[in-house]
């Protein structure tokens, strides 16, 4: 049961990302508490994520993929951080770096979905 926590949690995030998409797409400024929520809940998830895939008793390939989900969050992690960056001095990177985000930060989750079916 304590794998379906990381995907709670990264379920809330990916919604509070697609709702930071809709105002980027609608061309408004965000509300700072849905930015704070977002951010706050991808660095937890992250920490969460590696105590439980520490924990899990599960076959080598199953660590394998919670390892590269892992890896695709800490990217996009990155990624997001960086995005909001670069928009200062490069504004025209915005939208590319912003997408860059949401295709690792969705592939991560797809991942973490896979590995916490298959440990259950």
């Amino acid at each position: 049961m304590q794998q379906w926590l990381p995907i709670i949690i990264y379920g809330t995030t990916v919604a509070l990302g697609l709702v930071l998409g809709w105002y980027f797409l609608a061309g408004r400024r965000p509300p700072k508490a849905v930015q704070a929520i977002h951010l706050l809940t991808g660095f937890g998830g992250l920490e969460v994520v590696m105590l439980i895939s520490a924990r899990t008793k599960a076959s080598p390939d199953l660590k394998e993929t919670a390892t590269i989900g892992l890896v695709l969050l800490g990217f996009a992690v990155v990624s997001g951080l960086f995005a909001g960056i670069m928009a200062k001095p490069r504004p025209d990177m915005l939208g590319p770096s912003l997408a860059l985000h949401a295709l690792l930060g969705g592939s991560a989750f797809l991942v973490l979905l896979t590995w916490a079916m298959n440990v259950a």
